[in-house]
């Protein structure tokens, strides 16, 4: 940071911290979604897919792209005013939580526009994805927002940080990003700003990796489901340990998702090692009565009926 810059730190995250939004599972079910079913393509339903892992899918001995995933970051998570509680250590073993979407159009847009104040601008999903935070242009139709409830993705790590692989339906291009967000905090006697990035960089833009063998690599160690589906895929590494529960995440998509599940416009996966829970029009009805999801059999019952 220069000397003249104003002193800000972030307050986003305490966004979903408060008790009108209910926990952070239902936060990060709620926005994650909405955003898929705002980037719907074609006449199918949009698929989300939850994946919670508490292992890296990495060979002994053979841990290069994740070191160079995270590298780096150490000495900014252990600063002093970071912001970070506690930090976790960065080992080969760790849980994260990937979020997946399937049938949407990725994040489109110019990846090197860094403002919005021309009178042509055009529609950005990148740049109001990764250069924004409370600002939107999305249409008075799309009911999430790549303002703040983006933030949630953040809120929801250990360690503020995500990562995020696209590829888009328009011209099936791959781009790999990350994003870490701390407090104003230095390092070896040098004051950073809160907002860091992984990724390539054109002087101070950050720009996303598009280098087909990294990305395999990454994918590939992240057990990543991306590779020739346009969609968007978010990587969160140890998060929150009360969003590691599958059963509490059904909850949070049965809660606020149930009609468009019964109306076949969205499926969503849970999945856990082997194991995967499908939620859609054809399973929800069984799923609710059978399992005992929500807190009682009489709250089953009135949401089903409420949607006959």
């Amino acid at each position: 940071m220069q000397p003249g810059e104003i002193n800000i730190d972030p307050i986003e995250g305490e966004f979903f911290t408060t008790e009108a939004l209910g926990s952070l599972n239902d936060a990060l079910v709620r926005e994650s979604i909405q955003n898929s079913l705002d980037a719907k393509i074609g006449s199918g339903p949009v698929t989300v897919r939850f994946s919670f892992h508490d292992r890296l899918n990495v060979p002994a001995g053979s841990m290069e792209i994740v070191n160079a995933s995270f590298d780096g970051i150490s000495p900014h998570l252990s600063a002093r005013h970071s912001g970070l509680q506690i930090e976790p250590p960065l080992s080969e073993d760790f849980e994260y939580i990937l979020i997946e979407d399937y049938g949407t159009r990725g994040l489109l847009g110019d990846i090197f526009q860094y403002d919005d104040l021309d009178d042509d601008f055009k529609r950005n999903d990148f740049y109001y994805f990764w250069r924004n935070i409370g600002r939107t242009r999305k249409e008075d139709t799309d009911l999430g927002r790549w303002g703040l409830g983006k933030t949630v993705f953040q809120a929801a790590s250990r360690i503020n940080s995500f990562f995020g692989l696209t590829v888009r339906n328009d011209d099936r291009r791959t781009m790999l990003m990350g994003q870490s967000v701390l407090k104003i905090h230095k390092v070896k006697g040098l004051r950073y700003a809160p907002y860091g990035f992984f990724g390539i960089f054109d002087g101070d833009l950050p720009l996303p990796i598009e280098d087909s063998k990294y990305i395999v690599s990454f994918v590939k160690q992240f057990s990543v489901d991306r590779l020739e589906k346009s969609g968007f895929s978010i990587l969160v590494p140890y998060p929150d340990k009360d969003l590691m529960d599958p059963k509490k995440c059904v909850k949070s998509v049965i809660r606020h998702y149930f009609f468009p599940l019964l109306a076949g416009q969205l499926i969503v996966e849970i999945k856990q090692g082997n194991k995967i829970i499908t939620l859609d029009s054809v399973s929800f009805d069984t799923l609710l009565r059978n399992k005992g999801w929500l807190k009682s059999q009489r709250e089953v019952g009135d949401v089903v009926d409420y949607v006959e």
